[in-house]
């Protein structure tokens, strides 16, 4: 028989429901031979996205850096490319991701990301993978749906606008 932890502020159901996503996704990019990558979180540069602000953190210790600002990544993206581009093959992570001045009912400046490459894939194939990591995810209780779009058929679904087809 299990004890009932009970922790202020901390519904461990949701605990072991996160520990089991997670470890959904790790298996689906197992059994897809995807390694998983851990990257730095902090770095010497900020994000250059101008709709992104990363958070700040001083360096206080000895030598040449102390003081120098250094930055929370807002994604583990430029990274996860150099590893790409030294010859890693396809690598995905679960990294912990942190934005400044995000903050509300919905948002939260720490927060978990999911990210991923797969060498020589097209959007389709991504599509493909996307699809099929929900599908994985999700419970079996969950009934799920599937809906792909050209982006030129939303724009005529959701603003009667052929994007194609229009003059500014």
């Amino acid at each position: 028989m299990q004890a009932t932890l009970r922790l202020p502020g901390i519904d461990m159901a949701i605990l072991r429901q996160r520990a089991e996503m997670l470890a959904r996704i790790r298996h689906f990019f197992a059994a897809r031979e995807v390694l998983e990558v851990e990257t730095p979180v902090l770095s010497g540069a900020a994000v250059t996205d101008p709709n992104l602000t990363s958070l700040t953190s001083c360096f206080n210790g000895p030598g040449p850096r102390n003081g120098q600002m250094l930055y929370l990544h807002t994604s583990p993206e430029f990274a996860m490319k150099r590893l790409l581009a030294a010859g890693s093959g396809d690598i995905y992570q679960i990294a912990k991701v942190f934005r400044d001045g995000e903050l509300g009912r919905h948002h939260n400046p720490e927060f978990t990301l999911l990210e991923w490459y797969r060498v020589g894939f097209d959007h389709h194939r991504l599509m493909d993978d996307v699809s099929a990591l929900i599908k994985q995810i999700t419970p079996a209780s969950v009934p799920l749906t599937e809906q792909r779009y050209r982006y030129h058929e939303l724009f005529q679904l959701h603003l009667e606008l052929d994007p194609l087809q229009t003059t500014v």
